[in-house]
């Protein structure tokens, strides 16, 4: 690999402080970005690319020529340069699913803390029963079989990764009632599927709820809350192609309060798990 450092491949949290600690240092100096490109020769738009977190690779020693000239101390530069060396050999897991299209979604979901979401429409991919991706798959969508293939078992993958982790994150999902009416497959699938919800709901760290076709559909999307660290959180909006992220501040207020608002009108985790039994007697009745 080329002497610079691609940091897009390692931790999107790593990736993430770093860009958030060179702008903290750089707002510290009182150099503009204009000052900063003058001063270490280069193209106006390189700062505005790393700032952004636009860069494809990063050299690490650019990391440590920023931090000297913001005036870092030595132990914040050589953590900085640590983390853009370490991104260089350390490819998360989903990197050998990327012929499959895994985004940048499963890197930060890795990395969180807790997982709020509220989902329409579809089971969320996080819960979901090895059945239930294959009859998703099966269903047109994904028509060569090698690529189904390679989606399950990312979607396995995903699972292992972030639900049997030694500190697991703390979830709560918010499913719409449709979720559970869309069938997908057969009866027997979506028995199966909504078993493993319960299965899942019985752990510790799972908060599952559903918000009833009664109450009315809140949002037409799907949305989820991530948090890191108490002041470091993302919003992902699932909207297609695949879906986008916001950092800003309203935005990530906004959906905190949606969220809020749909944990109130759903049903308990207990009605939840009742009403998951009862579908599922549902889906077993012979029809």
């Amino acid at each position: 690999m080329h002497e610079e450092t691609a940091v897009a491949q390692g931790s999107p949290v790593r990736r993430r402080h770093l860009v958030s600690q060179l702008k903290r240092l750089r707002a510290q100096a009182k150099l503009s970005q204009e000052e900063v490109s003058k001063r270490m020769g280069w193209d106006p738009g390189k700062i505005i690319r790393i700032e952004t977190g636009k860069f494809i690779r990063l050299n690490s020693a650019d990391v440590s020529e920023l931090c000297r000239l913001y005036g870092s101390t030595d132990e914040l530069r050589e953590d900085l340069v640590d983390i853009a060396k370490a991104s260089r050999t350390q490819k998360p897991w989903w990197f050998q699913y990327k012929d499959v299209s895994i985004g940048a979604f499963y890197g930060l979901e890795h990395e969180a803390a807790k997982i709020q979401e509220y989902t329409v429409g579809l089971i969320p991919g996080l819960l979901q029963h090895p059945a239930y991706i294959e009859a998703m798959m099966a269903r047109g969508f994904v028509p060569d079989q090698e690529e189904r293939r390679r989606r399950v078992e990312a979607r396995m993958q995903r699972h292992a990764n972030v639900l049997e982790r030694e500190t697991p994150p703390r979830i709560w999902m918010i499913l719409d009632e449709s979720c559970l009416r869309c069938v997908i497959g057969d009866p027997k699938v979506m028995a199966t599927q909504l078993d493993h919800l319960l299965v899942l709901s019985a752990r510790p760290s799972i908060n599952i709820q559903v918000l009833p076709a009664s109450v009315g559909m809140s949002r037409t999307y799907g949305f989820s809350l991530l948090t890191f660290e108490e002041n470091d959180r993302a919003l992902f909006v699932d909207v297609p192609p695949n879906g986008l992220f916001f950092e800003d501040q309203a935005d990530i207020v906004e959906h905190e309060i949606a969220f809020d608002q749909l944990q109130a009108s759903a049903l308990s985790t207990s009605e939840s798990q009742t009403l998951l039994k009862t579908l599922i007697d549902e889906y077993k009745r012979p029809s």
